[in-house]
This record gives structure tokens, C-alpha cells and sequence, in this order.
């Protein structure tokens, strides 16, 4: 095998204009508009404002996970195998900002009136709440079973929507553009800085997505301490579809630069077993799945710890606090990201992911002092909000726990996806195909599986925590457990990837001499093309 030495700093790099990384990477805000603006609403607006069992809206909402599995490679798959004078990525682009943006907007209107849905919801809430078992012996199974009867429209309505939204709309949008940031660059480290850019323009969102509750909420006309419909969330979502347009559109200025070859017909059962056969990419895809798994289940009780607990059962309180938590970390996050990638071209992914890992696990388990310190607020204001007035603060370890989340856990995506990029190389050198739209959904499929596991577990969860939504405040009990989940699975989650990354083999000089296989081989290929012309 010949050797091929790490090229130096001074070298040249296939590096990606200022422009084309700008545009591309526009397309992270539409993609966390998408994830947090109308995904982050549904569970509050049905299960708080429409009063739909928690338990149905847990399921409706992993039901279109379960098609990812599915749905995303046969889309990466076919991206792959597109040919057209827009190239292979774009049209699906277009197909798929444009599906999303109108779905986005008729998901809010279920089929019954809000009035009969809440009323008919409350007969069931009041025999489901913190009734894991009855005298009866009715386990929560039964109770949801009762309300299916009471909600199955709105269950189905729901069900429908999610699935066309997300297995369709959204992953139209979001496989090829992944891919499209794979092929823009062969450079090791531009593939880090080119996915950098998006994930500034993700992290950018974030300052948006928080407030898109209390907005719905003014929207809505009430703002004392509950949604009472969902009018607030209709005239949100049309905000968030334009939102979604304008920077997702962008992206239909740039092109893939890598050329495939030109025979590339590797029949789809073939390309399974290839991907199952890659031995780095199931390292990579089982210690993000493990790592981030215990984020997924436990996620939703931020909302309920900072509404019950730190909002003290004030809903609007809570959500602001909530926002203004997410927004420390999102400017976290946005200020890392730079300093993250400069850290990875100096020691390598592998390494600067493996950092990441151990000091998100320290993050998490710093929660629990979020969550019991109340001396020494960094932020302290009093507001008035229509009615409600109130004082809003957060304490020092919020801030700090905020700082490491979005220093360390929210640029993980940057770099595994940039290790995504390499991977494709590591396959092309085995297969002789470019398969950056497979390997992308395969990725974001496995992912989001085991996100519709955990959204199931969230409502499983929730309800096995003695939740009474009915209530404005919960029982201390109820509110441990949610802290608690917090703080414990997702350490536990990080520390397991830690421990599958180790044995991930791309290093920095492993892809330099594996580039160098690969220009060899495709300089082979044209002489032979050349001759035989």
C-alpha cells in the first residue's frame, strides 16, 4: 500500500467559498425551525391546550420516526441515483421545504371542535393521571385504550400529519441537504468548517424556536397560566413556514462538487448490505444513538421541571424561564462552535469528539444544581405580561450548566457529521460508488428510531411520574422523579459512547492516506476512459 504523508497547513485546500458555505449552512435555520418551532409545539399545544391523552400524542409523534427507518433511505437512495441539469440534491430540496412549510400549518386543525375535545379529554384525564393501577386492576394500557375512544380522530388526524410532515416534507429536505454539505469538499478538515456554518445557522434558530410558545401564547389572547386552543400555534406556524422558506431556498443556489462515477447502479439490497458491512459507521452511529438516547427520553421534562418546579406552576413564568435557559445555551452554542472546529483541525475529530462526550456527561450531572440552588441569580427582572406579573431570575449554576451544555453537547453534530463525510470516502474506496444521500439517511434514520422509542417512553414516563396535568402544581415526588431522570440517564449515555469511540479507526492520517488511494483510482479510471475513447 503506498504511504502518503498528512498534507501541512501551508499545502492547498479544496476549500468552499465564504458565499456557497453561507448559503448552504442557511439551511440549519430552517432545519431547527422545523425541529423546535413546530415539532417542540405539538407535545404542549395538544396535550396542554387541546387536553389529547399524553400517552396518544406520545405515539402520533413516533409514529413518523418509525417511517423514517424506513422512508430515509429509500429518499437518500434515490438522491443518490438522481441525474438532472439541477444535480442530484436540489430538486429534493425543493419538494421538500415546500411540503413541510404548508403541512406545518394544517397541523393544527384537528378534526373536533376545541371545546368538545377538552371537555370529552378531562372525563378521561380525571381516571388516567398518576393511575398506573386502578382497585380494578386497570393498568395505564387501559386507560389509553380509553382515550383512544375519546380522541381517536385527533389521534389519527395527528398521526397523519407528523408522518407526511416529517417522513416525507422534512426528510425531502434534510437528507439531501446533509449530503449536498458531504460532497461540497474532499478536505478533511473544510468538511468540519463547512458543517460549522450550518450548525451556526442552527444554533442562530435557537435564539427563535424558545419563544415561539409565549408568542403562541399571546397569539391565543390568554396569558395567565394555560393555552386555551390552538388559534396561537395556527398564527405561529405561518411565521415559522416563511421562516423555514426564506432560509431554506438558499440552499438551492449551491451544488454538489464531488462527481460521482458515471456507473454508479448499485441496486439497493446491495448498498444494505455494503452499509451494514462498514464497520466505522456503526461505531459512529451507536455512540451517537447511545449517547444521545437518554437526551431523547428524558428531554421532555425541562419543559415540566422549569413550568412545576422552578416557574413554581406558573405556565407562562416557566416557559420564559425555559427560553431563557435554552437561549444561554444556544449563545453557548453559537460562540463554540468556531473554537470547537479550530480544536478538531488541531488534534483530529476522533479526539475532540471523544472531549465532548466526557464534558457533556459532567454537564448533565451539574443539572441537579440547576435545579436545587436558589442563591445567587445572575438574571433577575420583574415583568408584566398582559394580567400576570412576575419576577423572572435564574441562578449562577443555570448559567454554568447552560455554558457546557452548548459548548460541548450541542456541537457534537458538527463534528459527527463532518466523520459522516469521511465515511463516505472509507466507502467509496470499498465500493466504487459515492453513497453520501444513503449513508446521511441511514444515519438520520437509525437516529430518529431510537428518538420514536424515546417519544414513546416520554409519555410512558410522564404518566408512570404521577403527572396531573389537571393541577396547577405537582407533588414534590412527581418532581424529584423528573429531576432525577435528568440528571442520570443522560451522563450514563455519554460516558457508553465514549467507550464505542475508542474503537472508531479514521484517524486524520488514515484519511490522508486513503484520499490518496482514491485520487490514485479515479486518475486510473480516466486513462482508462481516455484509451478506450
Amino acid at each position: 500500500m503506498p504511504q502518503h504523508s498528512t498534507p501541512s497547513p501551508s499545502e492547498p485546500k479544496d476549500q468552499v467559498p465564504r458565499r456557497k458555505r453561507f448559503l448552504w449552512g442557511l439551511g440549519g435555520f430552517a432545519d431547527a425551525t422545523i425541529t423546535y418551532g413546530l415539532n417542540g409545539m405539538v407535545n404542549v399545544i395538544y396535550i396542554n391546550a387541546l387536553a389529547v391523552n399524553a400517552v396518544l400524542v406520545s405515539v402520533a409523534c413516533a409514529i413518523p420516526r418509525f417511517l423514517d427507518f424506513f422512508t430515509d433511505p429509500l429518499i437518500g437512495f434515490l438522491s443518490d441515483r438522481t441525474r438532472s441539469r439541477w444535480g442530484r440534491r436540489r430538486p429534493w430540496l425543493l419538494a421538500g421545504l415546500l411540503i413541510t412549510a404548508v403541512l406545518g400549518i394544517l397541523l393544527w386543525f384537528p378534526p373536533l371542535d376545541r371545546a368538545d375535545l377538552a371537555a370529552a379529554a378531562g372525563q378521561v384525564q380525571s381516571v388516567d393521571v398518576g393511575q398506573s393501577a386502578t382497585a380494578d386492576g386497570a393498568s395505564w394500557w387501559r386507560t389509553a385504550a380509553r382515550a383512544v375512544a375519546v380522541d381517536w380522530r385527533v389521534f389519527v388526524y395527528l398521526a397523519v400529519m407528523m408522518a407526511l410532515m416529517n417522513a416525507v416534507g422534512y426528510a425531502l429536505f434534510t437528507i439531501p441537504h446533509y449530503a449536498m454539505g458531504y460532497e461540497m469538499t474532499t478536505d478533511y478538515d473544510e468538511r468540519t468548517h463547512l458543517f460549522k456554518w450550518r450548525f451556526v445557522a442552527f444554533a442562530a434558530a435557537g435564539f427563535l424556536t424558545p419563544w415561539l410558545m409565549p408568542l403562541a401564547m399571546w397569539f391565543e389572547g390568554d396569558q395567565a397560566n394555560v393555552l386555551k386552543g390552538s388559534q396561537g400555534a395556527v398564527m405561529v406556524s405561518l411565521l415559522v413556514a416563511a421562516v423555514v422558506l426564506l432560509t431554506g431556498l438558499p440552499s438551492l443556489l449551491c451544488k454538489e462538487r464531488i462527481v460521482p462515477p458515471q456507473k454508479q447502479h448499485m441496486p439497493f439490497k446491495q448498498a444494505v448490505r455494503m452499509t451494514l458491512g462498514n464497520r466505522p459507521f456503526w461505531l459512529l452511529v451507536a455512540c451517537n444513538v447511545i449517547a444521545r438516547f437518554g437526551m431523547a427520553v428524558t428531554g421532555i421534562f425541562f419543559y415540566y421541571v422549569f413550568v412545576y418546579h422552578i416557574g413554581r406552576g406558573e405556565q407562562l413564568r416557566g416557559v420564559a424561564l425555559l427560553a431563557v435557559f435554552f437561549n444561554s445555551i444556544n449563545i453557548a452554542n453559537f460562540l463554540a462552535l468556531s473554537p470547537i472546529a479550530a480544536l478538531s483541525g488541531r488534534i483530529g475529530k476522533k479526539p475532540t469528539l471523544l472531549v465532548l462526550l466526557a464534558m457533556s456527561a459532567v454537564a448533565y450531572a451539574s443539572l441537579w444544581f440547576t435545579f436545587t440552588n436558589s442563591e445567587g441569580s445572575f438574571l433577575s427582572h420583574t415583568f408584566s405580561f398582559g394580567a400576570a406579573s412576575w419576577t423572572l431570575s435564574l441562578q449562577w449554576p443555570s448559567l454554568i450548566t447552560a455554558l457546557l451544555i452548548g459548548v460541548f453537547t450541542n456541537t457534537m453534530p458538527m463534528i459527527t457529521n463532518a466523520m459522516i463525510a469521511d465515511i463516505c470516502d472509507y466507502d467509496e474506496l470499498k465500493s466504487g460508488t459515492r453513497r453520501e444521500g444513503f449513508y446521511g439517511a441511514v444515519y438520520t434514520s437509525i437516529e430518529k428510531m431510537a428518538m420514536s422509542i424515546s417519544l414513546l417512553f416520554q409519555g410512558v414516563l410522564l404518566v408512570a411520574s404521577g403527572f396531573d396535568a389537571a393541577q396547577a402544581a405537582q407533588t414534590p415526588e412527581t418532581i424529584r422523579y423528573w429531576m432525577l431522570a435528568l440528571v442520570i440517564t443522560q451522563p450514563v449515555g455519554f460516558l457508553l459512547g465514549i467507550v464505542l469511540l475508542l474503537f472508531y479507526p479514521l484517524s486524520r492520517t488514515r484519511m490522508a492516506a486513503l484520499r490518496g488511494q482514491l485520487e490514485s483510482g479515479r486518475a486510473g479510471t480516466c486513462t482508462n476512459q481516455a484509451q478506450t475513447s
